[in-house]
């Protein structure tokens, strides 16, 4: 008995680890296309565009693998059903409990993998992903290291540059300010260099010239020089005074009391983050029991399979979408916030009394028959 369990354990496992590496890698390009912005003006790195990345992955992870789980049960039973191993092993006195045993056991892995993520893991890459970007956004030295390529370092300055030496020193400057609606400067410089001096942002020009035309009369000035600092001002600002989504933040800075004005206004959203991080995890059994239900629950005929493994799909599917209907819930008002443990604890049950096994009745003796009569 034992090693048939092991073997039903392994029916799932590989399929959870595939279908849990392709939703992940589906939802990591869909949340990657948020930094697109990144590679086309700022010229990030291919390497530091996988960084960022990374840090997303407990964050898809924590949601990826209840339904990862979820299908490969599905996967797993149907592929024993259709191979006939199914009704080799009930024949053999292998009952259904024992055969969602391993079902259970990898939802309690994924649950307190899940769990552990959302605790701790998941806010903490999700805060370095965003002081990351924002570390990005204002930081103009990333924008130079692309050589030989127009970028927009602030909303209506594009900057090229030649060439950036290894010292820093920058060769073939172009800068084209249109940040004024009146008039656009053009400056041109043999080389120059990044000034860290001060607030803003600042360029040290050399051996250069300075155009500036007004726009509506058409009249131009033109400047040379040896030395000019061009101003780009501040942006980017720094992460520390950056207000904290929700996602962002630890179980103990989601909850009551909080420091700040903002955080009172946005209490509901903490609050319903908070629940939500604690009660996701344990989806995990009532999917992977929902799952088992459409093919260990009823007689083991072809059509009524079929059918009851459509239902199954359609009711994992739907207490996934309960989850979000009833965070929804949570937010407009925090008395229905036993809802988020009770739902799936409930879908658990449920899924447990359909996968009872119905009682059979034994005909009467013939004697006894035959003596009440």
């Amino acid at each position: 008995m034992n090693r048939m369990t092991s073997y039903i354990r392994r029916q799932i496992a590989g399929p959870m680890i595939f279908f849990t590496l392709m939703l992940t890698g589906v939802m990591l390009v869909g949340q990657s296309l948020r930094t697109v912005d990144l590679i086309v003006n700022k010229g990030l790195s291919l390497q530091t565009l996988l960084e960022l990345t990374a840090l997303l992955i407990p964050g898809a992870l924590s949601m990826i693998l209840p339904v990862s789980l979820f299908c490969a049960v599905m996967f797993a039973f149907y592929r024993l059903w259709q191979d006939s191993e199914l009704i080799v092993m009930s024949a053999s006195g292998f009952s259904v409990w024992k055969m969602v045993r391993p079902a259970l056991e990898l939802a309690t892995i994924v649950t307190l993998i899940s769990l552990a993520l959302n605790v701790y893991v998941t806010p903490l890459g999700l805060r370095s992903f965003r002081s990351e970007v924002a570390e990005i956004r204002g930081d103009l030295a990333a924008v130079f290291l692309q050589d030989g390529q127009f970028t927009e370092p602030v909303s209506g300055v594009t900057v090229y540059v030649r060439e950036r030496t290894r010292s820093g020193e920058l060769h073939g400057i172009l800068v084209y300010d249109a940040r004024r609606p009146d008039r656009a400067v053009t400056m041109m410089a043999e080389r120059g260099a990044l000034l860290s001096e001060g607030e803003g942002t600042k360029v040290l020009l050399v051996n250069g010239n300075r155009q500036e035309s007004e726009l509506f009369t058409g009249k131009g000035t033109y400047l040379s020089f040896e030395r000019y600092v061009l101003d780009l001002g501040g942006f980017g600002g720094p992460s520390d005074t950056r207000w904290l989504k929700p996602g962002e933040r630890f179980i103990t800075e989601l909850l009551p009391p909080f420091d700040n004005p903002r955080d009172e206004e946005a209490s509901a959203n903490l609050i319903t983050e908070a629940h939500k991080r604690l009660s996701s995890p344990l989806y995990a059994f009532p999917l992977a029991l929902i799952a088992a239900c459409g093919l260990l629950s009823g007689e083991y005929s072809r059509r009524g399979k079929y059918m009851r493994s459509a239902i199954a799909g359609v009711l994992g599917l739907g207490l996934r979408l309960a989850e979000l209907g009833i965070a929804g819930l949570v937010t407009s008002n925090g008395a229905f916030a036993p809802l988020l443990y009770l739902v799936p604890l409930a879908g658990a049950v449920v899924a447990l009394f359909v996968l009872k096994p119905p009682v059979r009745r034994t005909a009467a003796p013939p004697e006894i028959v035959a003596g009440a009569a």
